[in-house]
């Protein structure tokens, strides 16, 4: 047997595959192991889709195959590192699961597969109908997020106002109130502060690399981390204090923060009579809410309240109580109060602009395409009722009310749903309630795999391009935590596609065309990248082959001010401690005390929450095989319960118990919930709670690796809609647990 190179037998194998012929004798197995082991290794930038943080990374693509995938170095949110998600998310490009072809539900209900064409002229044919006779404002855009300019023009273009994110089953909250108080969603200086309170936040689970790495290092170099949480979370194992608190009562202890800094004079007085408004309203509303009552509520001691408050008052401006994230910010009845509550305590320090304190982003001003205008209808006011008066006024208009869509269809005010990467069924309430999406007229789903929306509600699949397979414009690189330099980032595409999918753009052209629209995207990405780095003067060529940038202009500390008065963006430029917009519509404008809506009673009975876990990213992770071997490995679906609890009901640890809630809705009979779960015994949460965490419970037949593992937090509970925010409150849910399976 002759040497051979790998060139000449790529061009052997050419000449053959071409001629029709096999593969002559003298190419054998081990000649071929050769040459491709030869074969030299591609260096492609893109960036993480295995959570919201984006991670820029390198993939590195050898004989067309992707090999591996490592952190970007320059990237402030990973420093060139990756967590466990994202080597997964990475494998998934061969996931056997993956939606391969645009599919239709037959009359029988099973999917078949057909063409592109077929799929556009159907679905396009259906959509206007359903325009002519409804108008377009019975059609709802449904995203986790992403790419909401292409949403936003074919909306634009049918008449429709209801682009809906999934911020309701997330954060919504926080953002409601910090854009009503602040105007901005300042980010925590780690590298600068010297005290940091994280409640509800959990940077050890729901990971960005570069916050970990900035806390371990805060760690050695003796500034204080103080985690409080009703469970030893991964952040609580590597503080200087793990305070656990009575779950639902949040509220109370950044009450009784923010009394004993008012009472005992700790505030940053010239900051609040600078900066802020509406301090006499909070003051007369919470100046009998003490330590000692807060105490009682949250079952943290009045002088472990004091001594919190003290320690960040001693540190400021170089201190910080964390804004928040999912743990809060959607699952009590208080949410929204919870964080208007961390806006203050945050104001009081008067850390907001100042390193070690809270930052703005650093975000690039990019520039963008600027569409000719075009002849289109008149909205109606949003289908989900998000600043709708006489519905949910004070909700966010441009993030949406995501839970209560089957309603709204029950009701004929939706006819028609896209679903753009996002999956109801799974991370939103009761996914019982939420198969009644499939009664709308046409639902159209855009995911990569077969996740529980595809699989129960929708008519036609058109799956997209995995990420790893496509290019896409840039995206500023920020958010969470400070950073002094904007960074922006991009995604090209690391291999050819594997199967017959299309890029969202690409889809959304071909359906337009197909509904007659013509020249609605008269663009390409190309297009879209040009635009987007015109006013910063970097070659698009360059960020192409670098994959991240760091840019020079750095973001300054300081309150912002315009002509010498204060101008941070809300209606008087200051931070606003009450909220005008809640007061119109009757509720008060600042926080004080509200108790959970429901609270244990009985031994057997438990308040349910739910958490992140370091190598899953909910549900989306949740039929990634190499994440679910960690899983298996660390017993990760098991539910945690406290030590004492178990005893009483004798329970040991591995033990199967049986897990009740009821679900009720007004007008129809009550629903008992049971699921099986193994469970965690352990000291390291508190007692009158179970937790369990948000990844699993996959009941999609088509998601083979992950299906009926563990159960999920949304199984238990109800589909509502806090009122202020909109969020889903899935945390004001009580469980029954008994012994033994059901």
């Amino acid at each position: 047997m002759r040497n051979i190179s790998r060139r000449t037998f790529l061009q052997i194998a050419a000449g053959t595959a071409a001629a029709g012929t096999a593969i002559p004798k003298l190419m054998d197995m081990k000649a071929f192991s050769a040459a491709m082991a030869d074969a030299p290794v591609t260096k492609v930038p893109t960036y993480c889709n295995g959570c919201s943080t984006g991670c820029p990374m390198f993939a590195y693509v050898k004989n067309g195959r992707l090999w591996k995938v490592e952190g970007h170095p320059v990237a402030m949110k990973n420093y060139g590192t990756l967590c466990a998600r994202a080597h997964g998310v990475a494998t998934d490009l061969y996931n056997k699961d993956r939606v391969r072809q645009p599919m239709k539900r037959g009359a029988d209900g099973k999917f078949q597969p057909i063409s592109w064409d077929q799929a556009f002229q159907e679905i396009a044919e259906k959509l206007t109908g359903i325009i002519d006779k409804h108008t377009g404002n019975s059609v709802v855009w449904m995203a986790h997020g992403g790419k909401e300019s292409y949403a936003s023009l074919f909306l634009d273009e049918i008449g429709s106002s209801n682009y809906i994110t999934h911020y309701s089953t997330c954060f919504t909250s926080k953002t409601n109130a910090w854009d009503k108080m602040a105007a901005n969603q300042l980010t925590i200086d780690i590298r600068r502060a010297k005290y940091m309170l994280f409640a509800g936040r959990n940077y050890g689970g729901a990971i960005i690399p570069a916050a970990m790495k900035q806390l371990t290092a805060a760690k050695e170099q003796g500034r204080k981390i103080v985690v409080v949480d009703p469970r030893l979370c991964e952040l609580a194992k590597i503080a200087d204090e793990w305070i656990p608190i009575r779950p639902g009562t949040d509220l109370a202890l950044f009450l009784g923060i923010a009394h004993t800094l008012v009472s005992e004079n700790l505030y940053n007085k010239t900051f609040v009579q600078k900066y802020v408004f509406g301090f006499d309203e909070f003051w007369n509303a919470n100046k009998d809410f003490t330590a000692e009552k807060a105490a009682a509520i949250c079952d943290i001691p009045a002088a472990k309240i004091r001594e919190i408050a003290r320690d960040l008052a001693k540190n400021a401006p170089a201190a910080f109580l964390d804004p928040g994230y999912h743990g809060l910010h959607n699952h009590y009845v208080s949410s929204t109060q919870i964080a208007q509550a961390n806006v203050i305590v945050n104001a009081l320090l008067g850390n907001f602009y100042q390193q070690g304190g809270l930052m703005p982003s650093a975000r690039p001003a990019l520039g963008s395409l600027k569409p000719a205008k075009r002849l289109q209808p008149e909205k109606g006011p949003r289908i989900d009722g998000a600043g709708v008066p006489n519905e949910y006024p004070t909700v966010e208009p441009g993030r949406g009310i995501a839970q209560h869509m089957p309603d709204r269809i029950a009701q004929g005010k939706v006819k028609a749903i896209f679903m753009y990467h996002f999956n109801p069924l799974r991370t939103a309430p009761d996914p019982e309630y939420q198969k009644n999406i499939a009664k709308a007229d046409l639902v159209v789903t855009i995911p990569v795999d077969w996740n529980e929306s595809s699989y129960y509600t929708a008519h036609y699949i058109l799956p997209e391009h995995y990420f790893l397979e496509r290019m896409e414009p840039p995206k500023p690189v920020s958010g969470n935590i400070s950073h002094d330099f904007p960074q922006i980032a991009m995604r090209m595409p690391a291999v050819k596609p594997l199967h017959d999918t299309k890029p969202l753009l690409e889809i959304l052209k071909g359906l337009t065309k197909a509904m007659k629209i013509d020249d609605l995207y008269p663009f390409t990405v190309d297009d879209e990248i040009s635009a987007a780095l015109a006013p910063l003067g970097i070659d698009a060529n360059r960020l192409k082959s670098e994959g991240c940038i760091e840019l020079p202009t750095p973001i300054k500390p300081g309150f912002p001010e315009k002509d010498g008065k204060p101008a941070c963006g809300t209606f008087t430029g200051k931070i606003e401690f009450t909220i005008g917009a809640f007061k119109l519509h009757g509720r008060p404008g600042v926080p004080t005390w509200i108790p959970p809506l429901v609270a244990p009673k009985g031994d057997d009975e438990f308040r349910l929450i739910h958490g992140k876990q370091p190598w899953h990213s909910h549900s989306q992770t949740n039929n990634t095989p190499y994440l679910l071997a960690m899983t298996k490995s660390y017993h990760g679906t098991w539910m945690w319960m406290n030590r004492q609890r178990a005893d009483k009901l004798g329970i040991r640890n591995g033990d199967t118990a049986t897990v009740e809630s009821r679900i009720e809705y007004p007008g129809q009979p009550a629903r008992i919930v049971r699921k099986n779960m193994q469970v965690k015994v352990t000291e390291m949460l508190y007692p009158e709670c179970v937790w369990i965490p948000s990844a699993h419970g996959c009941f999609s037949p088509n998601m083979t690796y992950g299906f009926g593992q563990g159960a999920n937090y949304n199984d238990f509970a109800p589909s509502r809609v806090e009122p202020l925010s909109g969020g889903c409150m899935v945390q004001e849910v009580i469980v029954k647990v008994r012994k033994g399976a059901s």
